[in-house]
C-alpha cells in the first residue's frame, strides 16, 4: 500500500513554527511589561492629582459653609468638640453644607474614611484655636497673648490663617478627633497631628515627600509641599497663627 508522499508532509512536525510563536509571546509579555512599568507610575500621577483636586474641592466647600455659619452668628466660628463643646465643628456645619454634607467632610486620600463617615467624624482638622478655652490655664484665664480666631472678626489677616488641616492618617475615627489637640510647632508634633504629605507622599517615608491641602481663613485653599511646611516649623514658626 502506498503512501502518498502528500500526505506525508501534511503530517510533519512544525517545530519550526511552535518555536517561533513561543518567541512571539515571549516578546509580547516583555513589551506588555515593560508599558505596565511606565504606565503605573503616571496612574499613580494621575490619581494623586485627581485626589488633591476633590480634596481641595471639599475644603472649599467647607470653607464656604464655615462663612455662611459665621454670618449667621454674629462672626462666631464653629467650635471644635473639645473644652466644653457640644458638637463637633463639622456637624455644626451640616446645615450650611447641604445634600453633600457626607460627601465633603470626607476627604478622597484618607484610608479611615469609612470609619470617619459611619462615626460621624471628619478627615479634616480645626484648628485649636478656634475654641479659647484651649488656652486656658488651671484657673480658666485664657493667655491674652495667645491669638484666637472663635470669631472672624478677630481674625486680623485671614488670607494667612490656616483654619482647616488634613488630618493625620493614623488619627482616631472618633467624631470628637476634630480637631488639633498636640503640639505642632516641632515637625514630629505636626506629623502626629496632620497629614502634610497626603497627595504624594512616600508610605514610611520622612514625611518630606508630596503635599497636603489647607484652608485658610478667607476661604482659599492652597496646596502646600510637606518640605516648606517642615522648614517653617524648623524656623520656629508657629503655623497655626500666621502662615
Amino acid at each position: 500500500m502506498r503512501i502518498s508522499r502528500l500526505s506525508l508532509s501534511n503530517h510533519r512536525p512544525r517545530s519550526s513554527s511552535a518555536a517561533f510563536s513561543l518567541i512571539e509571546m515571549i516578546v509580547v509579555i516583555a513589551i506588555l511589561a515593560v508599558l505596565a512599568t511606565l504606565a503605573i507610575p503616571a496612574i499613580n500621577r494621575a490619581l494623586i492629582t485627581t485626589q488633591r483636586a476633590q480634596g481641595a474641592s471639599n475644603m472649599k466647600s467647607i470653607g464656604a459653609g464655615i462663612h455662611l455659619y459665621a454670618a449667621e452668628n454674629n462672626g462666631r466660628l464653629p467650635g471644635t468638640s473639645g473644652h466644653g463643646s457640644t458638637n463637633t465643628w463639622i456637624e455644626e456645619l451640616r446645615a450650611p453644607l447641604g445634600n453633600d454634607y457626607d460627601q465633603i467632610r470626607i476627604s478622597p486620600a484618607d484610608p479611615k474614611g469609612p470609619e470617619r463617615l459611619a462615626g460621624g467624624g471628619t478627615s479634616y482638622l480645626m484648628t485649636a484655636r478656634v475654641n479659647e478655652m484651649a488656652y486656658a490655664d488651671p484657673f480658666g484665664e485664657i493667655d491674652p497673648e495667645e491669638p484666637i480666631y472663635n470669631n472672624m472678626n478677630k481674625i486680623d489677616s485671614p488670607s494667612r490663617v490656616i483654619l482647616l488641616f488634613h488630618g493625620a492618617a493614623n488619627k482616631g475615627t472618633a467624631a470628637s478627633e476634630d480637631h488639633i489637640c498636640g503640639d505642632i510647632t516641632t515637625w514630629s508634633g505636626f506629623r502626629s497631628e496632620t497629614w502634610p504629605d497626603a497627595y504624594g507622599g512616600e508610605v514610611g517615608g520622612d514625611g518630606e515627600e508630596g503635599s497636603a491641602n489647607y484652608l485658610f481663613a478667607d476661604g482659599h485653599v492652597q496646596n502646600i509641599p510637606a518640605r516648606v511646611v517642615k522648614q517653617r516649623i524648623e524656623t520656629g514658626e508657629d503655623i497655626s497663627i500666621l502662615y
